[in-house]
């Protein structure tokens, strides 16, 4: 059997792989636009940093290694840029000749990912402005620091990849600004919550503009980007790099000109299988939806993880087994100065918006005794639905140490606790790692005097 994967990142290998282990005897090719395969999008700011060393530590996978370890045939620079479902048939151009080849299939994964959002104003293109999707994104904005005496650094967008890199350009020694069109920094949080990463962020020289736009980038006569001018207002924020984050949309041209079904995010609608509407065609990662945990909608969550998950499925359906995929919470945490902030499932923002009637309790406690090292304090928002006592979500800023047992919460939500039974969660206890009363369960028994 002919398997074909087009994009070769988190869902698209997983799937591959996963694939190939139950079945050693099917072909299994990927089609991989840029020139790697299995990398960390994720870790590039922190190459950028130097926190690590180089981008090729990124890299999980060479073609040479993925064909010699697994069986797997991985093509790079080919763009997929015509799929025929009818004749099980893809075209796919090599970016470097321009050639273009056919590719048979009995079984494909469209795996093609996201395409960073773009700024839609004049200056845009100039030199100097960058985005984050492949890992060449990093390398080139290094080679533009390497070669500019730079020292002022605009960032727009405030969620998790401009947080970081925010980090990243400061321990190079730029002066920050962060331009966030929303009334806070990382929306994705309540902005009780928010708060605390914007702190960080003052804290360590960053400057914030919460609630602005920009309304035109400038550059000098060589096309070089030289300043932001933002909006309401007459604002101009002089740069020697801008860095642009404002969300990413599902890369779904492919599969909507071949008339594979898009769902109501815009993003290719799948079923717990990870089939699409076409015979023998599946879908997984950042270009499909997936169905919210919460609230049992279909959602755009373009997250790593989430990928990794739907691959694996994909990859076990592609040769026969009847594997499901139940959803996700979009559960993330993102550190930044210091300061972790991770949430689950819904905020309470969010879960109004969607038609709960929600309590909140929020406490800042201590997640090792107080005897060692400062307990690794953090502030905890636990979210439940009013009556019922659901728990629809949680959100913890602070010490690392603290704010990674969201996981607890995603668990108990994931399992459909109420807040009455999360809050007997029987969690571990020892001064140096854990709390005798973890502020999870703290928050959760002080909202239950209110439900």
């Amino acid at each position: 059997m002919r398997i074909l994967v087009i994009g070769g990142n988190a869902a698209g290998l997983t799937a591959a792989s996963r694939a190939r282990r139950l079945d050693s005897s099917c072909s299994v090719t990927v089609l991989e636009a840029s020139e790697r395969i299995a990398y960390s999008i994720c870790g590039l700011p922190f190459a950028i940093s130097g926190e690590v060393s180089d981008f090729e530590n990124l890299v999980i996978f060479t073609p040479e290694r993925l064909r010699n370890e697994r069986g797997i045939e991985a093509l790079v620079n080919r763009r997929a840029v015509e799929l025929v479902p009818g004749r099980k048939r893809v075209v796919a151009e090599n970016t470097i000749s321009g050639a273009r080849e056919s590719h048979l299939y009995d079984k494909l994964l469209i795996a093609t990912g996201y395409r960073p959002r773009s700024l839609a104003v004049e200056g845009v293109k100039s030199r100097g402005v960058f985005t984050a999707s492949r890992l060449g994104d990093g390398e080139a904005m290094l080679a533009w620091l390497s070669r500019r005496a730079a020292h002022r650094a605009v960032l727009v967008g405030g969620g998790y990849v401009g947080l970081e890199m925010a980090e990243a350009l400061a321990v190079r020694g730029l002066h920050i600004t962060l331009v966030e069109a929303s009334d806070r920094v990382f929306p994705t949080l309540d902005f009780d919550m928010a708060k605390y990463v914007e702190e960080a962020l003052l804290g360590n020289g960053v400057r914030v503009l919460t609630g602005r736009r920009v309304k035109q980038l400038t550059s000098n006569r060589d096309r070089e980007v030289e300043a932001v001018e933002l909006e309401p207002g007459s604002l101009r924020l002089p740069a020697d790099i801008v860095f642009v984050d404002i969300g990413v949309l599902p890369e779904v041209d492919l599969a909507r000109e071949a008339g594979i079904a898009l769902g109501p995010t815009g993003a290719i609608a799948v079923s717990d299988q990870m089939e699409t509407s076409a015979s023998s065609i599946y879908a997984a990662g950042n270009c499909v939806e997936t169905r919210h945990l919460v609230t049992g909608r279909p959602v755009s969550m373009p997250l790593g993880t989430v990928a990794a998950k739907q691959g694996r499925i994909a990859g076990e359906n592609l040769v026969g087994r009847r594997s499901r995929f139940p959803g996700a919470l979009g559960t993330t945490i993102v550190r930044v100065f210091g300061v972790a902030a991770a949430r689950t499932g819904l905020g309470a923002e969010e879960a109004r918006r969607e038609g709960f009637s929600c309590l909140t309790s929020t406490v800042t406690g201590r997640f090792r005794a107080h005897y060692f090292d400062n307990g690794a304090p953090a502030t905890v928002k636990v979210i439940a639905e009013r009556g019922s006592g659901r728990l629809l979500g949680a959100q913890i800023v602070g010490s690392s140490e603290g704010a990674i047992r969201i996981d607890v919460a995603a668990a108990a939500i994931s399992a459909g606790m109420s807040v009455r039974q999360a809050s007997q969660l029987d969690l571990a206890y020892a001064p140096p790692v854990g709390a005798l009363w973890n502020p999870l369960l703290v928050a959760m028994n002080q909202l239950m005097r209110e439900l």
